[in-house]
This record gives C-alpha cells, structure tokens and sequence, in this order.
C-alpha cells in the first residue's frame, strides 16, 4: 500500500540491523581486530534544547563520508549529505543514525563512526561500496514528541454501493487515501500518508496482501459504494513506523470500491 523513494538513510528498512550496545564516546583505536570499525561517537558541541529519545521525531542535518583509517578524522570522500527528519528508533533510518542521535539535545553536533551492520551491510549506494563503515556527522534541528490519538476499529458507509458484494477471496479493484487519525481534524483527518494512484489499486481480500484492517473492514461492501475506516495499530502496523506513520498510530482510510471480481 505504502510506496516510498529509498536513499541512502531508508535503504536500512530493507536491512536486518544488529545492536552492538550502548554507544559510548570514542576510543582511541576506532578500529576492532580485522579492520572493522567500532561503533562510537564523540560530541562536537552538547546542544542546549530537548533531548532526543526513542519514539521522538527528529530534525537534523547530517553528512557522511567513506571511513578510511589514516585519514584526517577518518573521513574518506563524502557520500552524501541532506536533512532528515525520522521516528527516532523506529528503522526509519540506519542503525548508526538511530543509535547516534539518543540522547543528543538540540542544536547540538555529534560525529559518528558506523560500521557495517549500522550502515548498508552487504547492500550498495551511489559511491557506498558493499560493506563499508561510515564517518557521520550530525547536527540537531529539532526534537518532536509524537502523540497519536487512539479510536476502536470503526467501518462507516459513507454512501452504499449498488454492485456486486465484497467477499472473501475476490480481487478487489479500489482508489484510497489515508490519513493519520487526528480528533483535533476536521473529520479527525491528520496528515495525509498515502494514496492510490491515478491507476487505482488492487488486491485480493482476505489474502493478507493488506493491513489486517482492511481485510476485515472491506468485507460486505458493494462496488460503487464509499466506505470509511478508522483502524488501530493492532489492525494497522502496530509498533512499526512505515514512510511518516509513527508507531502505534492509528489510521483513518476513505475507500470507493470500483470493482469486485469474485475468485
């Protein structure tokens, strides 16, 4: 349902990521037995504002080079650069950036050293070889704490078809958008985190090819019909944090049905 541009920092959704422990300032030999580096950072300048924790959404600059050993702070060429903002320990970026950023307040500046398995592992980027470790600096912008407003699975006919019946099993052929669910909102519609496109979208029912939500929401509704759906994380994504979803949220889908084919 949800399909997002991947650069560099988003490449680790696709990456099974691997803690190596607390991060701690750095040692003297950032370089373990074998020529890996270690994962470690030192504060440039300690920031005055909030201080960035798991679940917060984070603003900050950043720029990373190659790690090369010998080089003036390690620093090979530089391979990319830009703003980010990321749920703070929900995959949204790499490990490194997850694990680097705890506890730094804001405007503050942090170097990192990233090995492998807090980077792109054994994928690949422009200029980023396979396997390679990381230098990293950080900057800060701006912490935000994300509130999420909660309802119970909630299936509202906005208006009701007049064609064939969902069921079970059919290929489904519908047009969608989602929003975060916001009570504060006009129709308790937040920010708006996808939608089909001008192709539409398709998918068999019940195959759990979707949300959970939305197989058991758009069972009983009729082609032509609209139907609204208000779904909690357990029926969404739960504790994980896809594109600008935050964890736990709880969403709220206006669906029009255009065709149902039965299996």
């Amino acid at each position: 349902m949800i399909s997002r541009n991947r650069g560099l920092v988003a490449v680790a959704l696709t990456v099974a990521l691997t803690s190596v422990g607390t991060p701690g300032c750095t040692s003297q030999n950032p370089l373990a037995p074998g020529g890996i580096a270690f994962f470690s950072f030192t504060d440039i300048q300690l920031g005055s504002g909030a201080i960035a924790a798991t679940g917060n959404r984070a603003v900050m600059n950043y720029v990373v080079w190659l790690f090369e050993d010998g080089e003036s702070e390690n620093k090979g060429p530089q391979v990319d650069s830009g703003t980010l903002t990321f749920v703070v320990g929900a995959n949204q970026v790499i490990g490194g950036f997850d694990q680097g950023v705890l506890g730094m307040r804001v405007g503050g500046q942090r170097q990192l050293i990233i090995p492998p398995d807090l980077a792109l592992g054994f994928n690949e980027a422009v200029g980023i070889p396979a396997d390679s470790s990381l230098v990293a600096e950080l900057e800060l912008i701006d912490v935000q704490v994300v509130i999420t407003d909660t309802a119970p699975f909630t299936i509202i006919d906005l208006v009701v078809g007049d064609g064939a019946q969902a069921a079970t099993g059919d290929q489904l052929f519908l047009a969608y958008g989602g929003w975060l669910y916001d009570e504060s909102q006009p129709e308790s519609k937040g920010a708006l985190f996808d939608a089909s496109d001008t192709n539409g979208f398709s998918f068999k029912l019940g195959a759990g090819q979707v949300i959970t939500g939305w197989d058991e929401g758009l069972v009983g509704m009729r082609e032509n019909g609209q139907r609204r759906l208000i779904i909690p994380p357990d029926l969404a994504y739960g504790d994980n944090s896809p594109g600008i979803i935050p964890p736990n949220a709880t969403l709220l889908f206006d669906i029009t049905l255009l065709t149902v084919t039965p299996e």
